[in-house]
């Protein structure tokens, strides 16, 4: 039986990168953002989205590919994350570019290689061509587990 999803693809610098729909709530347009000083670098700030306080992660930064240009035209994806102790966050990412929806069955992806790529081999869970290009499968309830910001903040 081939199993399908569906993934939201998505451009962080020069890479195409697929993440799993399942977990994206929505897309909306990024609104102005309150810095936090004491917040890991690749916190950008905290929105507010219609009375809820997001954390606003450049998802760039996280992936150790530089930051992300902010422009009037910069788009957030609102994702669910489940917490280590159980509980569930909305994080907004942003990202250089949102594409499109694709649906991937399980055969069209492969196993991560451990090299080829700049991203940390973790944060990865598979490879997929797209469109003649290959595309790397984030695993996004890694990248942005509380423990993997802090942890990488403090390394920075």
């Amino acid at each position: 039986m081939v199993v399908t999803s569906a993934h939201l693809t998505l451009r962080v610098g020069e890479e195409s990168y697929a993440v799993p729909a399942a977990i994206v709530r929505e897309l909306v347009v990024l609104q102005p953002m309150t810095r936090v000083p004491t917040m890991p670098p690749c916190v950008r700030g905290l929105m507010n989205l219609r009375g809820t306080v997001l954390p606003v992660v450049d998802l760039a930064r996280q992936l150790g590919l530089g930051e992300t240009a902010i422009t009037g035209q910069t788009c957030m994806m609102v994702v669910d994350i489940d917490a280590s102790d159980g509980a569930r966050s909305a994080i907004g990412v942003i990202a250089d570019e949102m594409l499109d929806v694709v649906v991937l069955d399980d055969g069209n992806v492969e196993a991560a290689p451990a090299f080829g790529s700049r991203v940390n081999p973790r944060y990865l869970s598979g490879i997929t061509r797209l469109d003649g290009r290959y595309a790397f499968v984030l695993d996004l309830t890694c990248i942005l587990s509380p423990e993997e910001i802090f942890a990488l903040g403090e390394g920075a």
